[in-house]
């Protein structure tokens, strides 16, 4: 396989719907903790993802003789994927709750409106602060993995240490600093006590990346991990959702991290019998192409509906799905895919020869 794989594109798509669907039930009831629960964990598996599929990029930056330029491709990719789709989603939200160029949109269009704390006075663009965790491991993470293997030749064994300590510093700075009164708001989507979430995903990917471990894992034992390991994180979740648990808010960031590894495990042992059905292959790559779109524009369409008087009806659900799908796919084609043409590359000069699963598991996220 050489090039996307497709149930990992599946599993980034469900990852957004997961969240774009309770949305829809959780505006129209004053208490909707289920459909909070499953959209709290469609997060946490985009944050796992994330760390899986940027591990190849992120050692070959690393183990390059050009290290602080290929540091500089990798930002400019990232952000020329993540940025544009973002600050036109921002601009149209914030056009609509009128907060066009105010400090909060300011704070918003620089990923540091929950950096150390919830630093805006309206909160408006609720699903931006995922967005910042992300934004801040891309600039973060590389750098430290830059350091440990300029000062100890070898990626491979600087590079699980490294993610590690990141991991561990994360750890303590979120024990000793968190607003554990507040755990929401104040810890769980702050980016400082987050982006460990994401760095186990880079952990996943050095564990698994020899192959040894998916061969002694059989879609059926993948999937029977997932459904254990995922009926516990909903289980747990959800008694979060209706009451405060000191213990629980500390074992999330183990147990949420470890149903995203679940998951992606399960999408990775499926992929070759997903591979042979051309069908569901399409479906799947076109899932994976909307997913970050989904996830941006999703509460604008929700907002429009809901204007209109169209969104709590079972007719209103299945418009909006639709409007949602429309959208995402026109942001697609008409913003998301030229600007990816435009991308950097990195140079055949630049850049250590791959192993056939790095080149895999870079190619899904190259998109």
């Amino acid at each position: 396989m050489t090039g996307r794989i497709a149930s990992l594109d599946l599993l980034r798509g469900i990852a957004a719907f997961s969240v774009a669907i309770p949305h829809f039930f959780m505006a129209s009831s004053a208490s909707a903790p289920a459909a909070e629960t499953i959209s709290i964990l469609g997060v946490e598996i985009f944050f796992v993802l994330s760390g899986y599929v940027l591990a190849p990029q992120i050692l070959m930056v690393a183990a390059s003789s050009f290290r602080l330029r290929n540091l500089g491709v990798f930002l400019v990719r990232r952000w020329m994927r993540t940025v544009p789709p973002y600050l036109i989603a921002l601009v149209l939200v914030s056009i609509t709750a009128r907060q066009t160029f105010s400090a909060d949109f300011v704070r918003y269009a620089f990923y540091v409106q929950n950096l150390v704390g919830q630093a805006n006075d309206h909160d408006y663009f609720a699903i931006a602060w995922s967005l910042s965790v992300e934004e801040w491991f891309y600039v973060t993470f590389p750098v430290l993995l830059l350091i440990a293997s300029a000062l100890v030749p070898g990626r491979r064994r600087t590079a699980l240490p490294a993610a590690l300590i990141y991991i561990g510093v994360v750890t303590i700075v979120r024990f000793a600093f968190g607003d554990w009164a507040d755990w929401g708001p104040e810890v769980r989507r702050v980016v400082a006590f987050r982006v460990d979430a994401i760095a186990w995903g880079f952990v996943l990917y050095l564990a698994v990346s020899d192959g040894r471990l998916l061969r002694a894992v059989t879609p059926v034992r993948a999937g029977m991990t997932l459904l254990v390991v995922g009926s516990a994180a909903f289980a747990l979740t959800l008694r979060l959702a209706g009451q405060a648990s000191l213990a629980l808010e500390a074992l999330f960031h183990l147990y949420a991290s470890a149903f995203g590894a679940a998951a992606i495990v399960a999408a990775l042992a499926f992929a070759p019998r997903l591979a042979s059905r051309p069908f569901l292959v399409s479906a799947s790559l076109f899932l994976g192409r909307i997913s970050y779109s989904v996830y941006l524009f999703h509460l604008l369409v929700l907002a429009a509906l809901d204007r209109l008087g169209a969104a709590e009806s079972s007719a209103g659900f299945i418009l909006y799905v639709a409007l949602t799908i429309i959208v995402t796919a026109l942001m697609a084609v008409g913003v998301e895919t030229p600007i990816l043409e435009a991308r950097p590359s990195y140079s055949a000069g630049q850049r250590p020869s791959l192993d056939a699963r790095e080149r895999d598991a870079r190619a899904a996220v190259e998109g």
